[in-house]
C-alpha cells in the first residue's frame, strides 16, 4: 500500500512563498508591520531554493528563462509604481534579480571549474548591483547558496548559518537575519510536484505582478480618503 506523503510539494512551497511574499508586501505599503516585515524575510530565499531546483532539473532552460523574462517585463511597472509612485529606471524588481540568478545557476551547473563558477557569481552579482535590482547582489549570493550546497549531505546546516551570514556579510539590515526561518518549511519539501497543470504553473508566475498591481490599486484607493501617504 503506497505511504500518504506528509511533506511538501512544490506547490506547496510556492504556497508559503506566495503567502509571506504577499504579508511582507502589506507590511511595507498599506499597514506598516515590522512582523509582516519578518514573516516575509522567509519568501526570497524560498524561491532562490526553488530555482536553483527548477534549473537543476529542467530539460528547457530557455522556456524557464523565458517565463522569468515575462515575469520581469510585466512586474516591473506595478513594482515601480507601489514602491516608488512613479516609472523609474533606478531600481528593478526581484525578477530581474531571479533572471541574472538563472543565468548564474546555469552556467555553475554547466562547468566543474571552480574558477568559472566562482566568475559566473561574482559577474551576477556585480550586473544586480550595478542595476539596482531588488536585493542587489546579495539577492545573487542567496541563489547561489542554494545552488552551490543542493548536493550536499548537510545542505540544511550550509544553508541555515549561510543566510545570516551573508546578511552580516554584505551590510543587510538586522531583519535580514530572519531569511534563515525559511529553512523550515525548505526542510519538510519532498522534492514532488502536485500537479502538471499548466495554468497552476502559470499562476505561480503571475501572482508577483498581480498582487503588486491589486496593492498598488488598494494604496490608490486608500489615498482617495486619507491624505497621508501610506508609503
Amino acid at each position: 500500500m503506497k505511504t500518504k506523503s506528509k511533506g511538501l510539494s512544490q506547490e506547496g512551497l510556492k504556497l508559503i512563498a506566495c503567502l509571506t511574499m504577499l504579508l511582507d508586501h502589506i507590511g511595507a505599503t498599506i499597514l506598516p508591520s515590522t512582523t509582516l516585515r519578518i514573516i516575509g524575510r522567509i519568501a526570497f530565499p524560498i524561491y532562490c531554493f526553488l530555482l536553483a531546483e527548477g534549473v537543476h532539473y529542467t530539460r528547457h532552460p530557455a522556456r524557464y528563462g523565458l517565463r522569468l523574462a515575462i515575469g520581469m517585463v510585466l512586474s516591473e511597472l506595478p513594482f515601480d509604481l507601489l514602491f516608488y509612485g512613479r516609472w523609474t529606471w533606478e531600481h528593478q524588481s526581484v525578477m530581474v534579480t531571479l533572471l541574472l540568478a538563472f543565468g548564474m545557476a546555469l552556467a555553475v551547473k554547466n562547468t566543474k571549474s571552480w574558477p568559472v563558477k566562482v566568475l559566473a557569481i561574482a559577474a551576477a552579482a556585480i550586473l544586480a548591483r550595478l542595476l539596482r535590482t531588488d536585493y542587489g547582489g546579495f539577492g545573487v549570493l542567496v541563489a547561489a547558496l542554494f545552488v552551490l550546497t543542493r548536493d550536499s549531505e548537510y545542505r540544511l546546516i550550509y544553508q541555515a548559518v549561510g543566510l545570516p551570514a551573508l546578511a552580516l556579510l554584505t551590510g543587510q539590515m538586522m531583519i535580514e537575519l530572519f531569511y534563515v526561518g525559511a529553512v523550515i518549511p525548505i526542510a519538510f519539501y519532498e522534492g514532488r510536484k502536485a500537479t502538471s497543470n499548466k495554468a497552476v504553473q502559470w499562476a505561480f508566475y503571475l501572482f508577483y505582478p498581480v498582487h503588486l498591481t491589486a496593492l498598488w490599486l488598494i494604496v490608490q484607493c486608500l489615498t482617495q480618503f486619507f491624505p497621508i501617504s501610506l508609503l
